[in-house]
């Protein structure tokens, strides 16, 4: 069944004993849904049993909540960490659009690095950033749109520094992409161990330097 969709895998074959929970990371507007439904995407044509996990604050945003009022970054936090938690163990791949540390971020943003809120923010981002296996920061991917955000253009610019600076305190490694199209996905997937090639032609090897940039 697999062989189906080789004509859209690019001479990739998916790895066994696959365990992966990525944490896609990026500011409004920056391409963090296009990027996580391409992954889940792929993930799905090489059979892995992959789901993904949405972004409670889009919610909050359609039905109006005052993303100001006191202790709302706490409740999105358990919110998001609850959903995060009822998607099973058997996963093989588990993409997480908002990942917890996200809170960090923008509480540390709107209210300041030493406000107490921001670092209970961070001290919770500490506590649970183990749960994923790697963080992707996505880097403008599309052209901005304002609609379903908060912010303004210039704003997700400085989100996009306060999420490497929260990145950076966390002492995080982390993947920044900075354009898409069908091979990036591939290439993160094989990147994070998920899947690998299986040409080893002169032609191929040369083709795979090209994209790496050598």
């Amino acid at each position: 069944m697999y062989n189906s969709f080789s004509h859209l895998t690019n001479g990739y074959q998916p790895n066994k004993d696959v365990r992966l929970n990525l944490a896609i990371l990026g500011s409004p507007g920056s391409g963090k849904s296009t990027l996580a439904s391409g992954l889940l995407y792929f993930s799905k044509l090489f059979f892995f049993k992959s789901d993904s996990v949405p972004e409670v604050a889009k919610w909050h945003y359609y039905k109006g909540t005052d993303f100001s009022q006191p202790g709302f970054e706490l409740q999105k936090f358990n919110e998001q960490k609850d959903l995060e938690d009822i998607y099973p163990d058997s996963l093989e791949v588990l993409i997480c659009e908002a990942p917890l540390i996200i809170s960090a971020v923008y509480s540390a943003y709107y209210q300041g690095d030493d406000s107490p809120g921001a670092m209970e923010m961070f001290r919770l981002a500490e506590a649970h950033k183990d749960r994923y296996t790697h963080f992707i920061l996505s880097r403008k991917l599309a052209k901005f749109e304002d609609y379903g955000r908060n912010e303004s253009e210039r704003q997700a610019e400085e989100l996009h520094q306060k999420t490497i600076e929260i990145l950076e305190r966390l002492k995080l490694n982390y993947t920044v992409v900075n354009r898409y199209d069908d091979h990036i996905p591939l290439q993160i997937l094989s990147m994070v161990g998920a899947i690998h090639k299986t040409e080893t032609r002169p032609e191929v090897l040369k083709k795979n330097l090209r994209e790496l940039g050598h």
